[in-house]
């Protein structure tokens, strides 16, 4: 048999050895590739890590030594909401944006009422709370009411977080301590208007009801009561100056906002941000009633007291003051001569100008000018009393000498007035001329008096007789605004029996804030399907609640105490390996919430703010 050719064999085998160890081999250098691949992304990925901590961490660190607070107009990081860190960790640049949180604002128990209602009062015969509602109806107060004298609930159910009868007491908040000048009334001729009132003293009930009437030529305006301090003290019974009427206050058409604005008839509520808002103060007996339309009132948020709206006050009192004016000018050209000189005619010291009768019923014309007081009259200040102190006598006592006097107050027609005298002398006596004069009461009020003339002119029947003038003092006494602490009928009680009290506030009045108005009575009329018509809490003498129907909601709260944090912004961090400048954009590397919690959310305290982290994720 003929053998096989196996020439090639071992050439195959060799190339299939070869063929192994270059797959095996193949692989190992792949796995290994592969593994230094990944150590190189683990690698990055720690470093991108690191880098986008330390960019957020510098974000946070620039807000924490920062006053910004969200107000508009500014912006995170001084000039823009974007941090940008260039080559900040190495050869990496990263970009950090910042975007705020809709603002919260801290409540605790500093800042808020202990309850939803403190009534005080212990009037026999008054209720501290009284509920009138349909049968069907329940009335729900967020927070406990704690009442001196007995709750009436006339019909339907009172859902509370807790009734108390234990003994309150007024937990004296901060009132004002000083009256705001005084404000004219805003001039308004147009229906449906916006009149615009700025924060001072009003002291015209009439004017505002006649304002506010629902046939007056402004009706159905907004009434918009800009950001501030309200001082309501009505003199319309006290001042001839203002149109005569009572003490209450009348909204009888249009809508009543108080605060800033954040709509057509509503304001910014003191729990949802920093926004400022009004504090509407009520002295004597002073009172609004809204009768027509509504009125809406917000507080300004404090971190150390809560936000009232509405205060009225417990203390105080007016007082008269009586001011002396004296000439500081003395006409040249005068039959008195050189004798007439204003330090003569200031005092009462019998250093007198003198002047010598040359003919029978003689007369010597003298004008002085001056009479500054002391110091300015305020604003709003009531006229009590005015008149010309003069005192002199004549020599010949077979004859009466006579005063003719005209006083300019320097607006209007001077005032025309005569001191009869009497018989010549040696002692001097004192004529005591009134200034009645419209022209004088007006300056006061306007705090526009700045001194008078007088033309002073001195009549002598006797020839060579001889007249001594010592003094010709102005007197003046007015009654200045004053903080006047709750009286008349807004005191009286019980309410309502008694016809002779009032509430402090009554009507449909919302209030996002406070009432403080432990001598008064709120009366507040709800209908249903309202928000809270008081949402920080009352602290009057007496609440009475009127539903005109079936309610559903909270109509009295107290807020809650907040999460711990005034204010958040979400942070998003982007990282740019080995660039100069890095986009905002892309993927980000990190994201956080942060929360800047500050003891004055208003005004920020760069530097010593403190942060607290509320979340921290990254991408995927």
């Amino acid at each position: 048999m003929r053998r096989r050719d196996e020439r090639g064999s071992s050439l195959l085998l060799v190339l299939v050895v070869i063929t192994v160890i270059a797959t095996a081999l193949a692989a190992l250098l792949s796995r290994a590739d592969t593994a230094e691949r990944v150590s190189k992304s683990l690698r990055d990925q720690t470093v991108a890590s690191y880098a986008s901590d330390g960019a957020m961490e510098a974000a946070i660190n620039n807000l924490r030594n920062s006053s910004y607070n969200g107000e508009t107009g500014q912006r995170c990081f001084g000039l823009s909401d974007t941090l940008s860190l260039v080559l900040f960790n190495g050869l990496d640049s990263a970009a950090v944006t910042c975007r705020p949180d809709p603002k919260q604002v801290i409540v605790n128990c500093c800042n808020r009422p202990t309850n939803a209602v403190l009534a005080l009062g212990r009037i026999p015969g008054e209720s501290g709370l009284v509920v009138d509602q349909p049968a069907d109806s329940t009335l729900q107060i967020h927070g406990t009411v704690l009442a001196n004298s007995p709750v009436s609930v006339l019909a339907g159910q009172l859902d509370t977080s807790g009734l108390l009868s234990t003994a309150g007491s007024d937990p004296e908040y901060p009132a004002i301590s000083s009256v705001p000048g005084h404000r004219a009334l805003p001039s308004c001729t147009t229906p449906n208007a916006l009149v615009t009132f700025l924060p001072g003293y009003y002291d015209d009930a009439a004017g505002l009801t006649a304002l506010m009437k629902s046939d007056s030529p402004c009706r159905g305006s907004t009434w918009w009561f800009k950001p501030g301090t309200y001082y309501f003290d009505f003199h319309n019974t006290e001042n001839p100056l203002l149109p005569n009427g009572s003490h209450a206050w009348t909204v009888g058409s249009g809508t009543l906002i108080g605060g800033t604005r954040v709509g057509p008839d509503a304001c910014a509520s003191p729990l949802d941000g920093a926004a400022d808002g009004v504090r509407f103060v009520f002295g004597g007996d002073s009172r609004l009633e809204v009768k027509g339309g509504t009125a809406e009132l917000c507080g300004t948020y404090s971190a150390t007291e809560p936000p009232i709206a509405v205060q009225g006050l417990t203390s105080g009192a007016e007082s008269v003051t009586a001011l002396d004016g004296r000439p500081t000018s003395v006409s040249l050209l005068s039959k008195f001569g050189l004798t007439a000189t204003p330090a003569r005619l200031s005092a009462v010291d019998g250093t007198a100008a003198s002047w010598k009768s040359t003919a029978v019923n003689d007369s010597a014309p003298l004008t002085l000018s001056g009479y500054k007081l002391g110091s300015a009259i305020p604003a709003g200040s009531v006229l009590e009393s005015a008149a010309l102190k003069i005192t002199h006598r004549h020599s010949d006592p077979s004859t009466e000498d006579r005063l003719d006097l005209s006083v300019d107050v320097g607006a209007g027609t001077p005032v025309a007035a005569s001191g009869a005298g009497g018989p010549g002398g040696t002692a001097y006596r004192t004529e005591t001329v009134p200034l009645d004069s419209e022209a004088l009461a007006q300056a006061v009020y306007d705090g526009s008096f700045d001194g008078l003339s007088v033309a002073l002119t001195a009549r002598l029947a006797a020839k060579d007789d001889t007249e001594d003038i010592d003094a010709v003092r102005l007197e003046l006494s007015y009654i200045a605004p004053a903080l006047r602490a709750a009286d008349g009928c807004v005191t009286a009680g019980p309410y309502p029996s008694n016809t002779s009290a009032c509430a402090l506030v009554s009507g449909p009045v919302f209030v996002q804030g406070t009432v403080d108005a432990p001598l008064g009575v709120l009366d507040l009329t709800v209908a249903p399907g309202t928000p809270p018509v008081v949402s920080g809490g009352v602290v009057v003498r007496a609440l009475r609640i009127t539903a005109t129907g079936k309610l559903t909601g909270v109509v009295i709260s107290r807020p809650d105490d907040s999460p711990g944090f005034t204010f958040g912004v979400q942070l998003t961090a982007y990282i740019c390996p080995g660039a100069l400048l890095c986009p905002a954009s892309g993927r980000p590397a990190l994201q956080a919430r942060i929360g800047l919690v500050d003891a004055d959310p208003a005004h920020p305290a760069a530097g010593r703010r403190a942060v607290t982290v509320l979340g921290w994720w990254r991408a995927g």
